[in-house]
């Protein structure tokens, strides 16, 4: 079962000293981090495509060539948030995957070690 939103996916045992991990939220945080960058990278490129299509001859001299380093600027950003935003659902994928398996090897590892005894 999913924690609510905004809940910490990690919970640490005192008793047991043990740490589990809420899979499905992982997944599901992912995922919507996705779908974020999407909407984000949408309203910035709309934005931008907004700002582009400003007339040449509303900006002049200083004006038009700060304009021009501004946008390229705002163009510059939105690439590097949306590879950052990227690169956190990448990882909290990839983090899931990694906790999965160790808990199987665990799992498989604790079973075949009472099956010694």
């Amino acid at each position: 079962m999913s924690s609510p939103a905004g809940a910490n996916p990690f919970t640490t045992s005192t008793a047991s000293n043990t740490l589990s991990a809420d899979f499905d939220l992982m997944r599901t945080v992912a995922a919507t981090t996705d779908a974020r960058n999407e909407e984000i990278r949408a309203l910035l490129q709309a934005f931008i495509g907004r700002m582009n299509d400003v007339p040449a001859s509303v900006w002049g001299g200083v004006a038009a060539v700060r304009f021009k380093h501004a946008m390229d600027r705002w163009g510059a950003e939105s690439t590097r948030l949306y590879h950052a935003l990227h690169t956190i659902a990448e990882t909290i994928r990839h983090n899931e995957a990694l906790l999965r398996e160790a808990g199987q090897n665990h799992a498989h590892h604790i079973g075949a070690a009472g099956a010694d005894l």
